[in-house]
């Protein structure tokens, strides 16, 4: 039994040292890879390199005892925490990609990877209890994500946040497992870890924002629907243009107003396709005395494709009204689309601030696996226009703030008839 119970405890430690030593390679490797980065170049420098280094030696000492996937892909996560790159990926590398039946979700449910996944040992019926009595502006409290579970967030430590399951109509999420680990950055900043609401791979979000009882951020690739953490569940989004809408569009919707949306700047062959027939039946189309562009959920995409709408809306600038609206989903190329309007004449920007999320970018769209085949990150190669940094992070402020419980159109068409004192025509006042 002491034979048994010895070579039980050299097995442990053995594996603890292999965990351990695999943290550490992933470590090393992952500070290496970001050091050739635009971004880390740019500004990990002077004082902030000091910084990071310390940082890294923090972490590279902290290997007490078993450190477990989630808790080395947090720790590795710290590596990105001081570099300013929206454009940075870093996730754990899918074991199980795609959830398809329920034969794949059973199987899922019965593996290792499951059984080992995150989890709190609390009283989560009283937890929900307790969370569901926190005010309504508190960081801390129920969040829903969609009709799929529920969350229940709550402080852990003097800076950090967990998010666990406390309800669920879905197999791959039951009662205490870890969904959300939020690190305040800022006054409702975070950084934050999520576990894919549907993969359940980890993934780390460097700018997460709270805003209406939201964490914008919170959306994830590879998921067929919009949804967010929000605390407001069932309330229609004003905020969000429906994931299935369509990419281009030219509408009048008053006498004197045309309405514009343009969601991409994708150069893929079907987006580019679209992008090119819509812009040809449009280019000379704008003829109303204003036009709302509406950039909300503008997934961003190549400077070719953003340049020929520019050149378009200059043009018409010069004697036309121009209202931009704008949300958190307005990223990357979008967003310097926007800046370049706003030096135009007779342009207003409208809605919420954007992602912040412009200063860097990816032409190969690379993607390195850490040596533990664990985790992977997606790696920046581009820097734009230097003056862009200061809105990495920060987005880009809206001129007119949006209430986001009315329709933002609607807002917009309003704001244009009081500045103009226009009577609504009963004709055009029904929108398709």
């Amino acid at each position: 039994m002491k034979i048994l119970l010895t070579l039980a405890l050299l097995f442990t430690a053995i594996v603890a040292k292999a965990q351990n030593d695999n943290y550490l390679s992933d470590l090393s490797a992952l500070r290496s890879l970001l050091q050739k980065t635009p971004s880390y170049k740019a500004q990990i420098q002077g004082s902030e390199l000091i910084s990071y280094n310390e940082l890294y030696k923090s972490l590279a000492t902290d290997t007490a005892g078993d450190l477990s996937n989630y808790e080395q892909f947090f720790k590795l996560s710290h590596l990105l925490f001081l570099i300013r790159d929206n454009h940075l990926g870093f996730y754990q590398t899918p074991v199980f990609s795609h959830f398809k039946d329920s034969v794949s979700i059973n199987n899922y449910i019965a593996s290792e990877e499951f059984q080992l996944y995150p989890k709190v040992e609390l009283n989560i019926d009283s937890l929900k209890n307790e969370l569901m009595q926190k005010h309504a502006d508190s960081t801390e409290g129920i969040y829903h994500y969609g009709n799929s579970y529920i969350v229940g967030l709550f402080r852990s430590s003097e800076k950090e946040y967990l998010g666990v399951v406390v309800d669920s109509n879905v197999k791959f999420w039951q009662k205490g497992q870890i969904a959300v680990r939020l690190y305040q950055s800022g006054p409702s900043t975070y950084k934050a870890v999520y576990g894919h609401p549907v993969q359940k791979y980890f993934t780390f979000q460097n700018n997460e924002k709270l805003r209406n009882q939201t964490l914008l951020n919170s959306q994830f690739y590879a998921y067929g629907a919009y949804n967010q953490y929000s605390k407001q569940q069932y309330q229609k989004d004003y905020v969000n243009i429906p994931i299935k809408e369509s990419k281009f569009e030219l509408k009048r919707v008053a006498a004197d107003m045309q309405y514009l949306m343009i969601r991409s700047f994708q150069i893929n062959e079907t987006t580019r396709q679209q992008s090119q027939a819509f812009y040809e039946s449009i280019k000379d189309s704008l003829t109303a005395a204003n036009v709302i562009l509406d950039l909300r959920n503008n997934e961003g995409g190549a400077p070719k494709e953003m340049l020929k709408y520019f050149k378009l809306l200059k043009s018409y600038s010069k004697k036309g009204n121009i209202y931009v609206l704008l949300n958190n989903e307005t990223l990357s190329q979008a967003e310097i689309f926007t800046l370049k309007l706003m030096r135009l004449k007779n342009t207003t920007t409208a809605g919420q601030t954007t992602k912040g999320m412009l200063s860097y970018g990816s032409n190969y769209g690379k993607r390195v696996t850490l040596p533990s085949g664990r985790y992977t990150l997606y790696i920046t190669d581009t820097q734009n226009k230097r003056q862009f940094l200061a809105y990495e992070d920060y987005g880009i402020e809206p001129a007119i703030e949006l209430e986001h419980k009315s329709d933002w159109v609607g807002q917009i068409i309003e704001r244009i008839r009081e500045k103009n004192q226009i009577v609504p025509e009963a004709s055009l006042m029904k929108r398709d």
